[in-house]
């Protein structure tokens, strides 16, 4: 989980609070509300909800805390609600101008139009609040992917640093393990960048779809085999020796270096 959807539950958890110290007093006006179109639309029913759309938002950030891997599907519904949350109040009170206006035709010689009236405006409410409701969604998933770029950044910069700190005091499996680790966020790092998503597909996925954005060439893809193969052997129980990790640490390094960021040209390309 990246620090901005901490800070998203963050504000939803705030918003959730204030609505909690507001309820003794919205119990006073538990009633009060306006009619629209023959139906009681009362402010309590647009507390719950505010309610659930932030609550239903807490949950989808929640549920990603269970894994390290983001679950692009939840956070878009998670930014989705958000949005929704935020939008109830707008709506409520373009249906309530709506209705002044529809009473106000009501009593002059135009009744006749007094229900289009209001039916088409909350019509154009709705649509308009479902247009801020998609631009904001859009900007949470924007600043969503530009987190995410970053927290693979640092997480790069990391798996170099101990790559060679583990290859250095001879534990070549670890060394192999952030070798790979290193050119995989490196490799979804630069993906995300261009707008693919690569949160829960295989090593095996990841090579093929970083191939056919040609993000590597044919001599750095033979090494990213090598290198992939390598890191199946560290993983499990059979040793790894000394030449194979020297040799993954330079195919790291080669790879590292092959592999562009257009995305972030101001920032130095790390190396093994």
């Amino acid at each position: 989980m990246t620090e901005f959807t901490k800070t998203k539950i963050h504000f939803a958890l705030a918003l959730l609070g204030t609505l909690f110290a507001l309820h003794p007093y919205l119990e006073r006006f538990e009633n009060s509300g306006f009619r629209y179109l023959g139906y009681d639309l009362k402010l309590y029913y647009a507390y719950i909800l505010i309610a659930s759309f932030l609550a239903l938002c807490v949950y989808c950030f929640g549920l990603t805390l269970v894994s390290e891997r983001p679950h692009s599907w939840l956070e878009k519904l998670g930014n989705y609600s958000y949005a929704l949350a935020v939008m109830v109040l707008p709506l409520y009170g373009g249906l309530y101008l709506s209705s002044l206006l529809a009473d106000a035709l009501g009593q002059s010689h135009l009744a006749w139009a007094a229900p289009m009236v209001a039916a088409g405006l909350g019509v154009a409410w709705f649509i308009v609040s479902q247009v801020f409701v998609w631009i904001l969604r859009r900007r949470l998933g924007a600043q969503d992917r530009t987190a995410k770029i970053q927290q693979l950044e640092r997480q790069e910069l990391e798996s170099v640093t101990r790559a060679s700190d583990f290859l250095a005091s001879q534990h070549y499996d670890l060394s192999v393990i952030e070798a790979w680790r290193a050119v995989e966020a490196r490799l979804r790092r630069v993906l995300l960048s261009r707008g693919v998503s690569t949160s829960k597909i295989s090593p095996d996925a990841l090579i093929h779809t970083a191939k056919r954005w040609g993000l590597v060439r044919e001599s750095a893809l033979v090494l990213l085999q090598e290198l992939k193969r390598d890191w199946e052997i560290a993983i499990s129980s059979e040793p790894l020796t000394k030449e194979a990790a020297v040799a993954a640490h330079s195919s790291a390094r080669h790879i590292l270096a092959t592999i562009s960021l257009p995305d972030l040209a101001d920032n130095s390309k790390s190396s093994i």
